[in-house]
Order: C-alpha cells, then sequence, then structure tokens
C-alpha cells in the first residue's frame, strides 16, 4: 500500500528528473520565430511611439534574437519573456490595447515564460559550441546536454490546462448541438446561403462531439506515454485543421509546438542525434 511519504518522494522525484536539453532548445528556437510570426510586425521600430516603446521594441528583437542563436541563451531567454509579459500585461490589457490580448497571445507569453526556466541554452546553441570549443581547448569531456526537466513538466501542464477547459468550456448545447460550427461555417465560408437541413445537422452535431472528446483525451493524454503513439498525431492533425479553415494565427502553432515537452526526451535527443549526428563537430 502506497503511503502519503510515497507519494512525496515520487512527486519530488518526478520534479526533480534530469534529462536531455534538446527539446528544451527546439521549443526554444521555435518560440523566437513564432514570436516574430506574432508580434514582430507590430513591434517594429518605425511603429514604436515614445521612447518607452521604442526600448521595448529594441529589447523585443535583441532578446530574440539571441534566444534563436542561443547566445547567452538563459539570459536572452528570460528576457525575452519579460518583453513579451510587459507586452501583454502592461500594454495590452493594462494599456488597452486589446489586439495584443487574445488568448493565442496569452499561450505564446507563458510557454516564453516557461522556456525561461529551462536549461534550453545546452543544446542547438552558439553557447553549446562555445562550451564544446572550450572543452576541447582544455582537453575535457563534452558537457552533457542534460538539465531538469521541470520546465518541460510546467509546458505539459499548460498543454493539458488548454485543453480541459477548452473542451469544459464546450460542454453546452450550443457547441455540442453543432449550431456553433454551423455558424463558424456560414461566417467564414457559406455566408446566409449555408444550407439548413438534418443532414448538416448531424454532421456539425457529429463534429463538435468529437472535437470535445478529443481534447478531453488531449488533456488527460498528454501524461500518459502509452498514449502518445496514437493520441500526439491526431493533435497535431486537430490544429493543422484548425490552422488551414479557422483563423487562429500562432495558436495552432505553439500548441504542436509543446508537444516537445510531452514526449520523452531522449525519444527526442535520438531522433535529432538521427537528422544531424555529427552537429557537435561543427
Amino acid at each position: 500500500m502506497k503511503t502519503p511519504e510515497s507519494h512525496g518522494v515520487r512527486l519530488v522525484e518526478w520534479a526533480g528528473a534530469e534529462g536531455s536539453t534538446v527539446p528544451m532548445a527546439l521549443i526554444r528556437i521555435g518560440l523566437a520565430l513564432l514570436l516574430w510570426a506574432r508580434w514582430g510586425e507590430d513591434m517594429v521600430l518605425v511603429q514604436a511611439e515614445g521612447p518607452a516603446m521604442l526600448a521595448l521594441s529594441i529589447g523585443f528583437f535583441a532578446a530574440t534574437a539571441m534566444m534563436l542563436v542561443g547566445l547567452w541563451t538563459r539570459a536572452a531567454t528570460a528576457t525575452a519573456a519579460m518583453v513579451v509579459a510587459t507586452m501583454y500585461f502592461a500594454v495590452g490589457a493594462a494599456g488597452g490595447r486589446t489586439a495584443w490580448i487574445h488568448h493565442h497571445h496569452f499561450l505564446l507569453m507563458s510557454a516564453t515564460v516557461l522556456c525561461a526556466l529551462t536549461q534550453c541554452g545546452r543544446s542547438l546553441s552558439l553557447d553549446r559550441w562555445r562550451a564544446l570549443a572550450r572543452a576541447r581547448r582544455l582537453g575535457l569531456p563534452a558537457p552533457e546536454e542534460r538539465g531538469p526537466l521541470l520546465g518541460l513538466r510546467l509546458m505539459t501542464a499548460q498543454l493539458s490546462a488548454v485543453y480541459l477547459w477548452s473542451a469544459i468550456d464546450k460542454c453546452e448545447p450550443g457547441f455540442l448541438s453543432g449550431a456553433r460550427l454551423e455558424q463558424l461555417a456560414g461566417f467564414y465560408y457559406a455566408g446566409s446561403d449555408l444550407p439548413l437541413g438534418t443532414a448538416l445537422t448531424i454532421v456539425s452535431a457529429t463534429a463538435a462531439w468529437t472535437v470535445v472528446a478529443l481534447e478531453f483525451a488531449l488533456a488527460i493524454g498528454v501524461w500518459r506515454p502509452r498514449w502518445h503513439r496514437w493520441l500526439l498525431p491526431l493533435g497535431v492533425a486537430f490544429h493543422a485543421g484548425l490552422y488551414v479553415l479557422l483563423p487562429v494565427h500562432t495558436f495552432s502553432a505553439t500548441m504542436v509546438l509543446l508537444y516537445l515537452a510531452v514526449i520523452d526526451p531522449s525519444a527526442v535527443h535520438r531522433a535529432v542525434a538521427a537528422v544531424a549526428p555529427r552537429a557537435d563537430d561543427v
């Protein structure tokens, strides 16, 4: 019988586990590109209004560029996190710039904050290249690409929460009946010419129940490695469909990128090593 003490020990071991830093590095690179895709156009210097916004724009591009290439990575990622948090909370929420406070902005901002908690510069970075050069110069073994996994665990919790609350929010008659999906189809595609009838109602309701079931499954399944082989590809297909069909901006790409936090880090490391087996020698 498991005691509260054994559960506590397991929790401490789970929170303090270490693993490959390759998935952290891939997430870091992906987030830098997504930050440019989402905010880059708004943050170009010519758009800056006043010294404060000019400083924020310079900080945004400097931090994300260093984050992308992995130069002074921890400091760069932490700075990028502080900049986008300022953009979201101070400029967006408090300053009234509502175009910056959609749910996809919050997801991207919070993922950047969590990335700053990881050792994302120990792989696929200029910091890694410098560490290898220093080790060769001093005749030391190459530094290991390992670090605490707590940041990835928190990203997994973030993914799970997004799916859980999204599914719960859809558990109401307007969505489960298919009416909400019909409304979206009419708004974006068919206009007032959307055909009405039993067949469309059945298709819409079936799609609605399928989406809710998948989101509940993903909310639970991201914590269950045995489900990943079949569930994560369904999640990727789901988000690809959303991206193609609806204006979800960076949301789909951010969610799929965070799947790297869910997968076993050693499996991600092996996959990258298979693609670039001598990357450390460059």
